[in-house]
């Protein structure tokens, strides 16, 4: 009879979402749950028998074992480090951002903690993309208001005096030069207004579709940057709303920034395609460049930057998947997958030109 309940609490350590590691009571690694192994980059014959302190970054190496010796002498369940960033080292020398629980177990020499450790890298990335989209949003805010400012609103009070001169004016050549010069400047008033409505939200997302909105983003994005371009896109726009047009819009005009500011690349390759059928199509949208490249990996688990960070965000909300594939010298390629699914199948060609 006691078999079914140890082998329902075996069952519960193998599937917990979040690493557990049992340690005993001389601070050697017993047993460790597979998201542990997962988390760390070990093996289980690589941890078992290792000092705990082998998870923990070197530089606070020294503390934590006068710290566990002292929980081991007065053991008790509770959060581990309370009002501490705890972090925790994995195989590859990175270090995670976790929460740590901790329940002591046993008696005497019998005695050992479970220790449950939840990777908060997710956490930490929502809070970095909560401050910074309230920054970015700050920032846009002041950029509109000082364009419609120094442009707009400069422009609409000059045009109101050169009308009060006009009024005033008899001479008709006079006249002729004030009209000229209002129609020059409503003109441009014109431009900057739309200037200012396409940089909220591109016009041809919704009157052309995603894939000209694309192309003119590549133009607009490399213009001058003396990077070559090709170009693959399938029309897509109808197995999409309007919502997922923009992030697919979105997230390929944040990785042709990414590419021309940092990126040192000669050539991109843009690609917009639609995979499988019926009910398990998807949309597929890849940016590919032959640069300088980074540590992808490296990236994500250092809570990567703003930028990817919106758009891995931007992906789960319509329940895609960001995947990003770079190491250094040898480029880089983001490509997202959204669900888009449709009652029939549709195929086409992709249409391939250059910029």
């Amino acid at each position: 009879m006691a078999e079914a309940p140890f082998r329902a609490y075996e069952a519960v350590f193998d599937a917990s979402p979040d690493g557990i590691v049992v340690v005993d009571g001389r601070g050697r690694i017993s047993a460790a749950n597979p998201q542990a192994l997962r988390m760390l980059g070990y093996t289980l014959e690589e941890l078992v028998g290792q000092p705990v302190e082998i998870m923990v970054p070197p530089s606070v190496r020294g503390r934590h074992v006068a710290l566990r010796d002292g929980f081991m002498e007065r053991p008790a369940s509770r959060p581990m480090g309370a009002d501490m960033e705890l972090r925790a080292i994995r195989k590859d020398g990175r270090e995670l951002p976790v929460d740590v629980a901790l329940r002591p177990v046993g008696k005497g020499e019998d005695r050992f903690v479970i220790a449950v450790i939840r990777d908060t890298t997710r956490e930490r990335r929502m809070q970095t993309l909560g401050t910074g989209a309230l920054r970015a949003t700050e920032e846009e805010r002041k950029r509109i208001a000082r364009e419609l400012h120094d442009d707009t609103a400069q422009s609409l009070a000059a045009i109101m005096m050169r009308l009060g001169v006009l009024e005033k004016t008899t001479d008709e050549g006079a006249r002729a030069r004030i009209h000229t010069e209002l129609n020059d400047a409503l003109e441009g008033l014109v431009e900057g207004v739309g200037r200012i409505a396409r940089g909220l939200r591109p016009p041809a997302l919704e009157d052309v579709g995603v894939e000209a909105a694309i192309r003119s983003q590549v133009r607009t994005s490399l213009e001058g940057s003396g990077i070559a371009v090709r170009l693959h896109l399938e029309p897509v726009a109808d197995r999409l709303s309007e919502e997922a047009q923009l992030v697919v819009y979105r997230i390929v005009q944040e990785a042709l920034s990414n590419v021309r500011r940092h990126s040192g690349a000669t050539t991109v390759e843009v690609c917009l395609s639609v995979e499988g059928e019926g009910e398990h199509a998807h949309v597929v949208a890849t940016v590919t460049d032959d640069g300088r490249g980074f540590d992808a990996e490296g990236e994500f688990l250092a809570g990567a930057g703003l930028g990817l960070i919106g758009m891995d965000e931007r992906a789960r909300i319509l329940g895609g998947r960001l995947m990003l594939s770079s190491a250094p010298g040898e480029g880089c390629m983001v490509r997202l997958r959204i669900p888009a699914p449709s009652g029939s199948s549709r195929s086409a060609n992709p249409e391939a030109s250059g910029v």
